[in-house]
């Protein structure tokens, strides 16, 4: 996630299963599954030869070898792709840079809790200031030995790692200097991960990329940076995604790597106005929205409107909502747009973001918005994370009494077990 989406810790707001993730190839995994339908809703019929995958939530069910064959990754890898969570704040944005804290925030009790849930995997955010000397690529020596003692702590819970280096300085990645010394980055990076099971490591090129009316510069940039990373892991699979934010739209512009071992990710944020409803770091409009239902409708988001007489921005995009009718179905139909591109080009897709800023959204809803949102995912055989593990949006894991403990609204919609 990025700060057009999520909050930094510093501006204030509380930041707060089996793909799976083949979408659109001839298919894929868990709860965000394709078996390349164009239809926006299965069936009940299709819905029942799904049960096996669906029954209780995110349960998983086997990838069909086709999907694994045409795109190049193992069908191992794609089944732990399935239900994940995103780690936010062990080397991204870390509460406190000391070495208890890189060494010891997440014990091997949590992750094993996190397995114990359902949960295959972790996408681990590290922002590339905690790891990289940004003026040289060189690794900071100290972080990546406590980076590799995370993974060994992940792995060693049985959970697959998405090592996700999590940029979100938008000047940076536009500086060729700084491209330079990323590529030399990965390279090192790369070489000292490659000796991690490729079973259980996953190799994230870049999260997010912007590159708004520059799209071809990120083509050339993640191509550099995929030799890069294959040059010093040639067995490991690759992940990338497509500019404007990673988002649906900038995947279906992305150029093809000509590497068979990488999976697409996008992110998903959909609708807005629902999933950020009183975000105080996003925009003008979501700031003052309370109570914003899903599903969406004119009378479900009529009595919001008096309320927001005197903020006609804010209005406007609530009864714009509301006329959209955000539904399972219109979740479908957006997600329709990656899936088919996904198909087209036969590779595996993944949805390494999605989520709902909480404290102004009615659980009942937000519940409905998760249930939907892994439903179709899974109807069409994509993995997924959501966020976060230990941040607001998603399971928002914090510790009670002593205890780690997630949020149950969340866990619940995905077919998650309770903690």
């Amino acid at each position: 996630m990025n700060s057009h989406h999520k909050p930094r810790p510093e501006q204030g707001a509380k930041a707060e299963l089996k793909s799976w993730a083949v979408g659109g190839v001839g298919l894929g995994g868990n709860r965000l599954r394709q078996t390349m339908k164009t239809a926006s809703r299965l069936t009940r019929r299709e819905f029942l030869n799904h049960a096996s995958c669906v029954a209780g939530g995110l349960a998983l069910c086997r990838v069909p070898a086709l999907a694994a064959a045409e795109s190049g990754v193992a069908v191992r890898r794609l089944e732990r792709l399935a239900a994940g969570g995103n780690v936010c704040r062990w080397f991204r944005y870390p509460r406190r840079e000391t070495t208890e804290h890189f060494e010891n925030y997440i014990p091997a009790a949590e992750a094993a809790l996190m397995a114990d849930l359902g949960l295959k995997h972790v996408r681990l955010c590290i922002h590339p200031r905690v790891l990289m000397e940004q003026a040289t690529g060189a690794l900071r020596e100290e972080r990546a030995a406590q980076l590799e003692a995370a993974l060994q702590r992940f792995h060693g819970a049985g959970l697959l790692v998405v090592v996700d280096i999590h940029n979100e300085d938008r000047a940076a990645e536009l500086n060729p200097e700084w491209q330079d010394a990323f590529v030399r980055f990965w390279t090192a990076l790369a070489s000292r991960l490659s000796k991690f099971d490729p079973e259980l490591t996953v190799l994230e090129i870049i999260n997010e990329p912007v590159f708004r009316g520059r799209e071809a510069e990120w083509d050339t940039f993640n191509a550099r940076l995929a030799a890069a990373i294959r040059s010093s892991a040639p067995r490991h699979t690759i992940m990338t995604t497509g500019a404007n934010w990673g988002g649906i739209d900038g995947l279906r512009k992305l150029k093809l790597l000509p590497d068979k071992n990488v999976v697409y990710s996008f992110h998903c944020y959909d609708p807005f106005p629902f999933t950020h409803q009183g975000a105080t770091w996003s925009s003008e409009e979501v700031k003052p929205l309370r109570g914003v239902p899903y599903p969406s409708s004119p009378e479900a988001v009529a009595p919001l409107l008096t309320a927001l007489e005197d903020k006609p921005g804010s209005r406007r995009m609530v009864e714009r909502y509301g006329n959209e009718r955000w539904n399972k179905a219109r979740l479908a139909a957006r997600f329709k747009e990656g899936i088919e591109w996904g198909a087209r080009h036969g590779v595996p897709l993944y949805c390494g973001e999605f989520g709902v800023f909480p404290p102004r959204a009615n659980p009942e809803h937000r519940a409905n918005w998760f249930r939907d949102f892994g439903e179709v995912l899974a109807e069409h055989k994509i993995g997924w994370a959501v966020w976060g593990w230990d941040e607001g949006f998603g399971l928002n894991r914090r510790y009670v009494d002593g205890r780690p403990v997630v949020d149950q609204v969340v866990a619940n919609a995905l077919g998650l077990k309770s903690a």
